[in-house]
């Protein structure tokens, strides 16, 4: 039987469903209609072949034994008794009463009450729910499941009343952190079948998508992707606003405390986690308390608090775990938490001990080690086992495991770094945190090991006498923790800064960076940390030549030597004693008095941010007259912007300082300064710092310009963003920067599309390689494939000289597919071919030809619908979905107009001539707008408006040309 004849016989059916009528897939159906020649035609046969033939003789396919049901049950409605029945196990989950869920539905599995298939179906829906939402037993929870996925795909279950809940359960086990279960590309294909069943007059409509959304936010954060998690938290969130089960409700609100700890509102998470708890404990939800307060025990160490609370909060975590809900998932971070507050604490044997158990969960469950890595690596370095810190390097760097393979072995190069540490080789030491720095930017910017490796390579580079790169590597890590907060990070930070300044020979500001450091660690009760940092104290005195310093020094190695800490490596000890040069004193002190005032200006509350700057440089010229203060912006490689003063005179001091949201800034004053002048400066700095951070967060530096124009942002180059939608879009393409992922930009036709595509390859590592735009809506058809993929010369008739194609054209670069959804119906495998392995097979080839491009593609349709409607490859669906990003509608954005019109004034002005301002009546008529043909309309209506006419000082409403 041929193509054409298979076309006829499926008709007007859509492959899924002609699909599951054969009890085959949609994949085999579509291989039966390519042409004969075509590589990846099949023909069918055997058992298949005749339920075609009873079909063109205008019967019924026989299904296969394994899926032929009595014909009374195929897709039978539930009656009401069965209905009743299971609406009283409903509400036992919905109350997390899980053990009596469970008993009631397995009564009535194996009693005779369930008749239909679809009744039993819905009931071992409800027991999965519950043995995986309950008790954390994925496996289990799977096998009662998996006989009900093999009916659900041979299209025998009621689709609204059972099927789509049988794809959300599905969506979220293949979403759950059992190694030999997750598969974030399955959970797609089930998220995407239920929501094509799911209809909005569903009784449990919004309990379903919210399940989804619960599944997609929970793949992301086990797949180590804060870009995907920061995309659906906003779905998940507003999934939640409907959502009236009490379970569920605090399954979905630990998903977005999560996504709060990976965005870096730490506070936040660390609430959200706590009032989680509170409400568990209420309902009774024995698993979802216990999860909470592991990792609201791991957030208070963050902030500091002592040991002892963080493990009273997992010895209540752990009664749980240890009693009815066994060593589950959660287990492991409640032992992490606990491993490091005991080694705060220095017991080290008890920190051990709770780390093997950990580990013995993680091997049980096929998953990832990193997360008990920084723990197990610390407790090697702390006391001395360092042969055991480069086996544990070893182990993550040569991971095999399906898990977060890159990013568990990125932790294998900082456990590394910190053995050459150890060992004493500062500049191997350095590199290595460097580059796991690197490979975790590479695998999504996962922020805990960004943070520990920044940190971490400042203390590095100093220690190798690589003081500039360490200034750099400081600054970086100031942005990370400003972006993630941590008290103990910033206290291990402020140590390594210290080891930085006595390299510099800066002793006083190096011993007020040691001891802000060892007020920290003594606050926080970290007892080895603190003897760690009274050992740099001492070393820095010795560096100094102060008496008694080496006294102090032998004294602090005894007590680490107390705590059973193996003393490391000393670099400081290469330094030779160093006289810290004279304070100049050109005027007397000015005294703390002198900050009333300045202290009241920068404190007011409501101030913009550029209000704030202004303010500060204001401040320091009525307190340093004559000293030219000045304001600039700094970026991760110490290269300034800037901002605010004169700059003719060369500054003699600066203080840096961020302003808690990612920027880094700079104020600096020339000349000599009173006795305490800088001590003022830094106060002042820090101050102003705050208060740019809490204008930030209520919103204030929104609704104020720009000091610079948008598009002069260095990270996102040729992009006009205004509108809080845009910006954050903004921040997304820069996170995405060192990522290698497929993207799939989606949006209105004129939206900007190509824009988001160009600003993503002049980020990457690729910018200096082609960039090359192909459009698939441009290409006759019979064409598209030698474009593409490029021909030999005589490969068909017409090809009179070899041609490489886009792909191989885009070699080393970025290729924009514009228009995906226009692709060819039988290019599609070719083009999933190469995004899977690289290869191509240009026409006329024998053999295929490698080629190294990302690809970012781009379409205006949507693709879901014309992969229900059969037109475009579900496998290639999924595959390009790595990376969705969506470019709004300028109707949705319209802070972005008057920005957008001013860029376009000033770039169709001619050259050589002034651009004209916008008037304020053409600004409100532009406002106005709808804009149905969005920034590109916006363009048409500025450049039509400056052709007509002598070019105008001030662009009227009476000189736009806005049609429609």
């Amino acid at each position: 039987m041929g193509p054409e004849a298979i076309r006829a016989l499926r008709g007007e059916q859509s492959r899924a469903s002609f699909a599951r009528q054969l009890g085959v897939t949609p994949l085999t159906v579509y291989r039966w209609e390519l042409p004969e020649e075509a590589a990846q035609a099949r023909r069918p046969r055997g058992r298949v072949m005749e339920a075609l033939r009873q079909l063109a003789e205008g019967g019924q396919p026989a299904l296969p034994p394994a899926l032929r049901p009595a014909n009374s049950l195929v897709r039978q409605e539930l009656t009401h008794e069965e209905k009743a029945r299971l609406n009283t196990c409903l509400t036992l989950l919905q109350r997390a009463d899980w053990r009596a869920a469970e008993n009631t539905l397995l009564e009535l599995l194996t009693s005779s009450e369930l008749r239909t298939t679809g009744a039993r179906a819905l009931a071992s829906v409800g027991l999965a729910y519950a043995y995986r939402w309950g008790y954390e037993d994925v496996r289990r929870a799977f096998a009662v499941l998996l006989p009900h996925l093999v009916e659900a795909d041979a299209g025998l279950l009621p689709a609204e009343s059972v099927e789509v809940y049988v794809h959300a359960t599905a969506a979220n086990l293949y979403a759950s952190p059992d190694g030999r279960i997750f598969d974030a590309g399955k959970m797609n294909v089930h998220v995407a079948r239920a929501e094509a069943l799911l209809r909005p007059n569903h009784p449990l409509f919004a309990e379903v998508r919210c399940q989804l959304r619960l599944a997609q936010v929970a793949a992301a954060f086990y797949l180590g992707a804060p870009e995907l998690l920061a995309r659906q938290y906003g779905r998940l969130e507003e999934a939640l606003a409907e959502v009236t089960d009490p379970s569920l409700r605090l399954m979905a609100m630990h998903g977005l405390a999560h996504e709060a700890a990976i965005r870096g509102d730490v506070s936040l998470a660390t609430r959200r986690f706590r009032e989680l708890a509170q409400a568990s404990a209420r309902l009774g939800y024995g698993l979802m308390e216990a999860r909470s307060l592991a990792f609201l025990a791991q957030h208070r160490l963050d902030e500091a608090c002592e040991p002892e609370e963080a493990l009273a909060l997992v010895h209540r975590a752990r009664g749980s775990f240890d009693g009815r809900l066994g060593r589950a998932f959660s287990f492991i971070f409640a032992a992490r938490a606990e491993a490091d507050a005991l080694l705060r604490l220095g017991r080290f044997s008890e920190a051990e001990a709770v780390l093997e158990q950990g580990t013995t969960v993680t091997e049980e469950l096929s998953w990832t080690p990193h997360h008990l890595v920084v723990q197990r690596a610390r407790l090697l370095y702390l006391t001395g086992r360092y042969a055991d810190l480069r086996q544990l390097a070893h182990q993550l760097s040569s991971y095999t495991g399906p898990i977060q393979q890159p990013l568990t072995r990125a932790y294998g190069c900082w456990v590394e770094a910190l053995a050459d540490w150890a060992d004493g080789h500062a500049q191997r030491s350095a590199e290595g945190f460097a580059a796991a720095h690197a490979r975790a930017l590479e695998q999504g910017g996962w922020p805990y090991l960004r943070r520990d490796s920044a940190v971490s390579e400042v203390g590095a580079r100093a220690a190798a006498g690589q003081l500039p790169e360490s200034r750099v590597a400081l600054r970086r890590a100031r942005t990370i923790l400003e972006q993630f907060p941590s008290a103990w990070s910033t206290a291990l930070l402020h140590r390594h800064e210290g080891w930085l300044l006595t390299r510099e020979g800066r002793l006083r500001e190096a011993r007020e960076k040691l001891e802000a450091s060892l007020a920290t660690f003594t606050l926080a009760a970290d007892a080895p940390q603190a003897a760690l940092t009274r050992r740099t104290l001492a070393a820095v005195a010795r560096a100094a030549g102060e008496p008694g310093a080496e006294a102090a020094y032998l004294q602090s190695e005894d007590e680490l030597r107390r705590y059973g800490i193996t003393p490391p490596p000393d670099f400081n000890a290469e330094i030779h004693p160093v006289q810290e040069a004279p304070s100049l004193e050109a005027e007397p002190r000015l005294g703390a008095e002198s900050l009333g005032v300045p202290f009241e200006r920068l404190a007011v509350r409501g101030m913009g941010a550029s209000l704030i700057q202004r303010e500060l440089v204001a401040v320091l010229e009525g307190l340093f007259p004559g000293r030219n203060p000045r304001l600039e912006e700094l970026d991760s490689q110490g290269r300034t912007t800037p901002l605010l003063g004169e700059s003719t005179v060369p500054a003699s001091e600066w203080v840096e300082f961020g302003d808690g949201c990612g920027r880094r800034l700079r104020v600096g004053v020339a000349g000599p300064l009173p006795a305490d002048g800088r001590a003022l400066i830094s106060a002042l700095a820090r101050l102003a710092g705050f208060a740019l951070e809490v204008a930030v967060l209520r919103g204030f530096v929104q609704a104020e310009p720009p000091l610079r124009e948008p598009e002069a942002a260095p990270e996102v180059p040729g992009f006009i963003a205004a509108s809080p939608t845009m910006n954050k879009l903004k921040t997304e393409l820069a996170g995405l920067s060192g990522s290698r992922a497929t993207v799939i930009v989606t949006g209105e036709s004129g939206s900007g599309k190509e824009v988001v595509a160009r600003a993503l390859h002049r980020l990457s590592a690729r910018a200096d390689r082609p960039y090359v735009a192909f459009n698939c809506a441009a290409v006759p058809r019979e064409l598209f494939e030698g474009q593409l993929f490029g021909y030999r010369r005589g490969a068909y008739t017409g090809a009179a000289t070899d041609h490489p194609g886009v792909l191989r054209a885009a070699h080393g670069g970025t290729l924009f597919l514009d228009e995906i959804g226009e692709l060819p119906l039988e290019v599609q495998p070719k083009l999933l071919r190469f995004l899977e392995n690289g290869e191509i097979f240009p026409l006329g080839e024998t053999r295929p030809a490698q080629v190294d491009v990302r690809v970012i593609a781009a379409t205006h349709r949507d693709l879901g619908q014309l992969v229900r409607e059969g037109r475009f490859r579900e496998d290639l669906y999924y595959r390009l979905q790595v990376v969705p990003v969506r470019v709004p509608p300028l109707r949705e954005r319209r802070e972005d107009i008057i920005a957008l019109a001013r860029h376009f004034v000033n770039q169709l002005t001619p050259e050589g001539r002034e651009p004209p301002q916008l008037g304020p009546d053409a600004m409100a008529a532009l406002v106005a707008h709808s804009w149905p043909g969005n920034v590109r309309e916006l363009r048409n209506v500025i450049e039509r408006s400056l052709a007509f006419g002598s070019l105008p000082s001030v662009l009227g409403a009476d000189r736009l040309r806005i049609t429609g």
